[in-house]
């Protein structure tokens, strides 16, 4: 029988994109695993404050404990410490018959001194346009080092997943080839389908939102590429036009430039930030909020558009990236960067029911064709290809 060794991200770097991508990879593949063993290489982070009702999200999923020096909150050294050399050490001493890293910034994993037949799952390009930077300073060259170790070990895999057709095309031009390199979806909970158990409405008193005010839903990390400027200019759009529109922040608490940026727009009594959250308290952000606005400049997938779909929540989204392809006709996609576009097709949602209504069961439709069970079902074939 063929061994497989999934190696995720380690729990101390707080991913839960990543975290969620392996919790649900191995869950399904339990029931699926058949002709393979599947054994990881540590414990997946916790993905949210709640525990999952199957359990595969918080659970001890390694075949042995993982050492003390693994499972603490180390300072940035020892970080890079526990990721660059105990984990790889780790991974390195486990029996194999194919290695699957679920996460490029984990390519370094392959560099050890046994070759085994290896698997990277590839999410975005960004580490790779971060290596075309010129760096200063101690730390930034030494994370730039790390990073051309990463991909050093991308590289050196025998086969590549990805997520989108995009995605493939872009990492296709990196490798200097499109051989081997799968194109494989996430999946959608199916939790996000059904309806939740709490009325959605205690959750906007809870956050001092209005029971009628219209609330404009961004979910995720709010670093530069995810234009959170644009959120905030279009939640003042639609205030100026008379929609006493409201912005709810799941996933991420605001930057200071972001909230002084509501501040000067006079508008910051109108918002509403959740950091990292429980799922079902992500859920039922889904099932309060009148549309979900993601304009990022850049991404692989994009999966809280989806998640929007299922849980009957119209997308407005740029369409960048993996975005475009992700949506397909079953979401608002608006080209360029600037507030006014977005802010007109919300207007259209707010105003037109008929049209809202249709793409709303457009988009639990398209969603319901995205599920982790086939996404384990085609990774398993993947590593019967290459054992």
């Amino acid at each position: 029988m063929t061994r497989v060794l999934l190696v995720p991200d380690l729990p101390i770097e707080h991913w839960p994109a990543m975290d969620r991508y392996a919790s649900r990879l191995v869950h399904h593949m339990e029931g699926l695993s058949g002709e393979c063993e599947i054994a990881v290489a540590a414990k997946i982070g916790r993905l949210t404050v709640d525990q999952p009702k199957s359990g595969h999200g918080d659970r001890p999923l390694s075949p042995r404990p993982l050492p003390q020096e693994l499972r603490l909150s180390p300072s940035q050294l020892r970080l890079y410490l526990t990721r660059y050399w105990l984990y790889p050490r780790r991974v390195e001493r486990m029996q194999a018959d194919v290695v699957h890293v679920l996460d490029h910034c984990y390519g370094h994993i392959l560099l050890g001194k046994s070759r085994r037949p290896s698997i990277v799952t590839v999410h975005d390009l960004i580490p790779m346009m971060m290596a075309q930077r010129s760096v200063s300073g101690l730390g930034s060259r030494l994370r730039a080092r790390m990073l051309v170790r990463s991909l050093t070990g991308v590289r050196l895999a025998d086969a590549w997943i990805v997520a989108t057709d995009w995605l493939r095309s872009e990492l296709a031009e990196w490798l200097g080839h499109d051989e081997r390199i799968r194109v494989i979806p996430y999946g959608v909970d199916d939790d996000f389908f059904l309806e939740p158990d709490q009325d959605p409405q205690i959750m906007r008193e809870t956050l001092g939102i209005p029971p009628d005010a219209f609330v404009v839903l961004h979910v995720g990390s709010v670093g530069a590429r995810k234009n959170v400027s644009t959120v905030v200019a279009a939640v003042h759009g639609l205030r100026e036009r008379g929609v006493d529109a409201w912005l709810l922040q799941v996933g991420d608490g605001l930057t200071a430039e972001q909230r002084s940026d509501l501040e000067a727009r006079k508008i910051d009594r109108y918002a509403a930030v959740m950091g990292p959250t429980s799922e079902k308290d992500l859920r039922l952000a889904y099932r309060a909020a009148d549309v979900l606005l993601f304009p990022s400049h850049y991404e692989g997938v994009g999966l809280p558009v989806l998640e929007a779909m299922a849980s009957g929540l119209p997308a407005v989204t740029s369409g960048a990236g993996g975005l475009k392809e992700v949506a397909g006709d079953a979401a608002v996609v608006v080209s360029g960067r600037e507030a006014e576009p977005y802010v007109v097709e919300i207007l259209r949602l707010a105003e037109d029911a008929a049209w809202r209504d249709d793409l709303v069961g457009r988009g639990r439709e398209h969603a319901s064709r995205y599920r982790w069970v086939d996404a384990a079902r085609k990774t398993l074939e993947a590593y019967n290809d290459i054992a």
